[in-house]
């Protein structure tokens, strides 16, 4: 007598065919396992995020984002040739942004009005950028130093433009045409008296001694710097025709500097560096005439130049302690 199938037996049945076919049993078949679709998503938008925050690009947007390029091994903030006086790569610590944070403005005075207390006091080791006015107007150079005087007397001996070295510093800024200062004082006369071309804007430190002792014979350490301040030494010279004059820079020297206006007209532009954007005003700008002088820290303020009106202007450095 067959036994009758009840539906009990028939779920029974069914169940154990499944689990025979998920376990790879029955059929010869492998192991499959489900794989829930959100796991999926999620291992895919993990993968895209360590992508993202471990590629060799997100340093460089994290640059961007600063305005600087930081390195992590030294801890500083690297400047490339573009963005630097000299020509170099060097890498410099952050600045304090209290040097700029109240700072909006240039500081004007006139020379008779500020004593050295005054300016050890309030400008000298301080960053604040400062304008003296009219405080070079007696020194010989405003009558003497000029194009010609200086072609004169780096002509004189063939041996002074053979020097060369770290310290016989050149900038051609955006004159290619002038590869070193010899090119400079190989130029017509006609162009440097601004007859025709396209203009011109140099700098370079007086490392040749014999023009350095020539030159200082030609101007006094200001009134207002101390005089227990150590004398000038190496001097710097600018010269160029009106048009730009050093581009968007910030420099790498050993201290503060003063630049006085022997001859021409130029205006500074002078801004915070990137580390400070967000911590002080924006640019700042002044115009030097004649007989002017410039007080600022370069090593931490960047800072442009251009020359106006119609004469060639020249410019005398140096730092001071």
């Amino acid at each position: 007598m067959r036994k009758r199938k009840v539906s009990g037996d028939t779920q029974e049945n069914e169940d154990s065919w499944r689990d025979k076919r998920y376990s790879g049993q029955g059929q010869g078949h492998g192991t499959v396992r489900v794989v829930r679709v959100s796991a999926v998503v999620w291992l895919c938008l993990g993968l895209a995020v360590g992508t993202v925050c471990g590629g060799p690009w997100l340093k460089d947007f994290v640059d961007i984002l600063r305005g600087y390029r930081w390195n992590y091994i030294d801890r500083c903030i690297l400047e490339t040739p573009e963005d630097t006086g000299f020509g170099v790569d060097f890498c410099r610590t952050p600045v304090n942004c209290d040097m700029c944070r109240d700072v909006d403005t240039v500081d004007e005075v006139h020379v008779d009005d500020l004593s050295v207390e005054e300016f050890e006091a309030r400008y000298a080791y301080s960053s604040r950028p400062l304008l003296v006015r009219n405080a070079s107007l007696t020194w010989p150079a405003m009558d003497v130093l000029n194009y010609k005087w200086l072609k004169d007397i780096y002509l004189s001996d063939p041996e002074i433009l053979e020097k060369e070295g770290d310290e016989c510093w050149f900038n051609r800024y955006k004159t290619p045409e002038f590869r070193n200062l010899r090119a400079v004082f190989r130029m017509p006369d006609s162009k440097a008296a601004m007859q025709y071309g396209q203009p011109w804007y140099v700098g370079w430190a007086v490392c040749h001694e014999a023009v350095a002792q020539e030159i200082h014979k030609l101007y006094n350490r200001p009134d207002f710097i101390s005089p227990d301040s150590t004398p000038p030494k190496k001097p710097w010279i600018f010269i160029g025709t009106p048009g730009p004059g050093a581009h968007f820079h910030i420099d790498n020297v050993d201290l503060s500097s003063w630049q006085v206006q022997i001859a021409g007209v130029k205006t500074w532009y002078l801004r915070p560096p990137p580390e400070c954007y967000w911590s002080c005003p924006g640019q700042l700008q002044t115009t030097l005439y004649p007989g002017d002088i410039i007080v600022v820290n370069t090593n931490e303020w960047f800072h442009s130049t251009k020359v106006s009106g119609s004469e060639l202007s020249v410019v005398i450095t140096n730092e001071y302690d």
